[in-house]
């Protein structure tokens, strides 16, 4: 006997998910399935990123500590050098500052004194001189502007006096002021020479700093 049995009718269904919204809504009545990884930092290449980092840092801390060196070395010298200014002994200072063998402290105490034209002394330009000749070649701006403004004060100030003593006839008797005097302005003159090529070569320089050196090349034609 052919037996039949009756199939039943079954009705299958596939659930249609509900579409995520572009923009998460801050306020809202049902969870929406947000996914933790969304709000977790990122999965980073193990290794490689770490040691860039790492690399990073170590620079930082390398360039950190030499600067610390080098602001506690400069702090130091600049004490040694107000000690001797406070005397009232600038001549002192400023010959500490140049034996400290480091422009940025000669630079530092240079824009306090040319802010005083009356504390430039003939005997300060025979120490101060051979430094302007470094700042004038310093591949650092501000050194080279410092520079500029002390010669200035100096040509301004001391050139006349400096041709007119090497051109007086020679004095009769011993004088040792006059002979100091003297000497100092040979020194100068000496100094002020060969900075004078230095400066016309750099006159021909384009901008700002080709027109201080300009300035400065028409002060010493004197010295031509």
């Amino acid at each position: 006997m052919d037996t039949q049995f009756p199939v039943p009718n079954v009705i299958t269904s596939t659930p249609v998910p509900k579409a995520e919204p572009a923009i998460i809504p801050a306020a809202r009545n049902e969870p929406i399935g947000l996914k933790a990884s969304d709000f977790l930092p990122a999965v980073k290449i193990p290794q490689q990123t770490e040691l860039v980092d790492e690399d990073a840092m170590s620079q930082i801390r390398k360039g950190h500590d030499t600067m610390c060196v080098v602001l506690t070395s400069r702090h130091k010298n600049l004490d040694t050098v107000r000690a001797m200014w406070t005397t009232g002994d600038i001549k002192t200072s400023v010959d500490s500052a140049v034996a400290i063998n480091d422009l940025s402290v000669v630079v530092d105490l240079l824009n306090i004194v040319n802010q005083k034209a009356s504390l430039w002394k003939l005997d300060l330009c025979t120490t101060i001189l051979p430094q302007i000749e470094k700042l004038l070649q310093s591949k650092y701006e501000s050194y080279v502007q410092t520079g500029c403004t002390s010669l200035k004060l100096i040509l301004q100030r001391f050139l006349p006096l400096i041709t007119d003593i090497l051109a007086a006839p020679p004095s009769v008797g011993v004088d040792i002021s006059r002979e100091e005097r003297l000497h100092k302005c040979r020194l100068c003159y000496k100094q002020l020479k060969s900075i004078s090529g230095l400066v016309k070569s750099k006159s021909g320089l384009s901008g700002r700093h080709g027109s201080a050196f300009r300035e400065l090349h028409l002060l010493m034609a004197s010295l031509d």
